[in-house]
């Protein structure tokens, strides 16, 4: 069984075709778990509308929490042997799903991440593939090379059950989700990198991280960010 697990909040541009892109992939038993964040825009109508009973919208949530914390609770939901990340705002490619699975064929792979075509919009309103997310971001191997700079980003990985059940519940301060997953991924088997774009990441100015762009945080913030993430791996299982 697969569980998709997407966090929303006002997504009403994008979220019909992201979603409608993912459940063309999926069995009659897999599930797509949402939790929204309180969106004040018709995102959970949209939802609502695409009336499929392989979706379950979590209650929104009465404060923003976030994308992290928000995620978190549509994972702890997920009842999949693979869970796959999925923002509200992309497109998955076709065969995404079959193509990743295929990865798990080998029994030492517990996390797959797999690139990305970048998508934005010009001029004229017409979306454009640009970059690919690999040649921004090369990830690398190892839980310290990860600390020390992310190689997962979320919307890109799917991974077994396991992986799940070390993560949570989230410890708090976390910088980034994807990052967290990433590192309790390599701390059990291993992580496979599939060199082969199966997501179109759209790049507009809601986004919740922009990955084209030099991160804004200040060094201390970076420094910050890392410490609290060392004394996570220090004092976590």
């Amino acid at each position: 069984m697969i569980s998709v697990c997407m966090a929303t909040y006002n997504g009403e541009a994008f979220v019909r075709e992201q979603l409608t892109s993912i459940l063309s992939q999926l069995s009659a038993t897999d599930e797509v778990l949402i939790a929204d964040d309180g969106s004040s825009d018709a995102t959970l109508e949209i939802i609502q509308n695409l009336n499929d009973s392989r979706i379950t919208v979590l209650a929104p949530t009465p404060k923003n929490w976030g994308p992290t914390y928000n995620l978190e609770r549509a994972l702890a939901r997920a009842k999949g042997n693979f869970i796959f990340l999925a923002d509200q705002d992309d497109l998955w490619l076709e065969n995404k799903v079959s193509k990743v699975l295929a990865e798990f064929a080998d029994p030492t792979v517990n996390c797959v991440l797999h690139d990305a075509y970048f998508y934005a919009q010009n001029a004229n309103g017409t979306w454009e593939r640009g970059r690919r997310l690999f040649e921004v971001r090369p990830p690398r191997h190892g839980i310290w090379a990860s600390v020390i700079k992310n190689s997962f980003t979320g919307c890109c990985m799917a991974f077994r059950r396991e992986v799940l059940d070390l993560a949570l519940p989230f410890p708090q301060g976390l910088p980034m989700h994807d990052q967290w997953l990433g590192i309790c991924a390599e701390k059990t088997k291993k992580a496979r990198f599939l060199n082969e774009p199966l997501l179109e990441y759209r790049q507009h100015a809601q986004n919740a991280t922009a990955l084209l762009e030099r991160n804004k945080a200040s060094l201390a913030q970076k420094i910050l960010w890392r410490l609290s993430l060392l004394r996570i791996l220090l004092f976590r299982h």
